[in-house]
């Protein structure tokens, strides 16, 4: 580690090891520690400089992800994260410190996001511009009645959407901004759904709309409800695996407009409905998604005065429904001045 890198492991708030999987003894080796942890355990600090994770707290080092054990009459939470190589980083947290550990793990995620996606709009921006740019000009070649028009206009709505993305991952946890106007949902959801109908995930995903005709027009930033849609459509064939009945259905009421989407996949399990929609999580494997689509609609429906929650179905499948309140005059006044 350079001296900044073992500044910030010593304050780094919790106990913590850096470890080395040995073949031959079948045990974690200690690297290095932290603060935090010579402060925990202060009974083990002499412990010798080759020593064993397990020959000091038991077999609890193999496995990744979460598990608890007892300590000298204390309780902990021990969360595993497999490194490069053999190596590994495990984090020691006291029961009683538990409930505050999510709260300073999504702060510190949330603080990096921004230079983070900084740099992915950076990358992103030069690529995207130059495909619509070729894209445009492919369409201006080809002329308004060539076979092949129909794709390109996919590609550059596509390649539009791709910039909306990005830029949303920019905006995320940021004050609301962009125009606010007076859109039709039912046309955005359909407009969304002529975007990504022809993707492999949704070929045999089964659309089932009832939108209702006389929905009011909603005072709403289009882009960003576009995103919430496409977010929540993606979700659910992902959940189905590419293949089921999905349900989307608006209603207009005296005060608010309901929307749900409802897919016929497995359902989410019980224990991890209490976080959906927080920032990073998510459960797909590493490297099939950042945690943040349903966080960000979640940001996007509550910037509406707006609400979204989930839950399971009892035959089979999850429900989606967004609460939306129409405008009152003083709400719309407070907006424009």
């Amino acid at each position: 580690m350079n001296n900044t890198t073992h500044k910030k492991w010593d304050e780094f708030p919790y106990p913590a090891v850096l470890a080395k999987y040995t073949v031959k003894a079948k045990k974690h080796l200690i690297l290095d520690v932290n603060r935090a942890f010579l402060e925990a355990f202060k009974t083990l600090t002499n412990f010798p400089k080759k020593s064993f994770l397990e020959d000091l707290f038991g077999p609890y080092f193999d496995e990744p992800g979460l598990t608890n054990f007892p300590f000298m009459g204390h309780s902990y939470f021990l969360v595993n994260f497999p490194l490069e190589g053999k190596n590994s980083l495990h984090l020691f947290i006291e029961e009683k410190a538990w409930l505050r550990f999510p709260h300073w793990f999504h702060t510190e995620r949330l603080a990096s996001l921004g230079k983070l996606a900084g740099e992915i709009s950076h990358e992103l921006k030069n690529p995207l511009g130059g495909i619509l740019l070729y894209a445009n000009m492919l369409k201006e070649e080809l002329g308004p009645r060539h076979k092949l028009q129909e794709i390109v206009d996919k590609i550059i709505a596509l390649t539009t959407r791709c910039k909306i993305i990005s830029k949303a991952l920019l905006d995320f946890g940021k004050p609301e901004q962009g125009k606010k106007e007076w859109v039709n949902l039912n046309q955005i959801i359909l407009t969304i759904y002529d975007l990504i109908a022809d993707y492999s995930i949704f070929k045999r995903v089964n659309f089932i709309f009832k939108l209702d005709p006389n929905l009011p027009l909603f005072y709403a930033n289009p882009t960003q409800m576009e995103q919430v849609f496409l977010n929540l459509f993606s979700n659910a064939a992902e959940a189905m695996k590419g293949e089921g009945d999905l349900y989307v259905e608006t209603k207009g009421r005296d005060d608010r407009i309901v929307i749900k989407v409802t897919d016929t996949g497995p359902g989410i399990p019980q224990e991890i409905l209490p976080y959906i929609f927080d920032p990073f999580f998510t459960t797909k494997s590493k490297g099939k998604g950042t945690g943040l689509g349903l966080s960000i609609c979640h940001s996007i429906i509550k910037r509406h005065g707006g609400t979204i929650k989930v839950e399971n179905l009892p035959e089979k499948g999850a429900s989606f429904e967004i609460t939306l309140p129409l405008a009152t005059r003083e709400a719309l006044r407070e907006d424009v001045f």
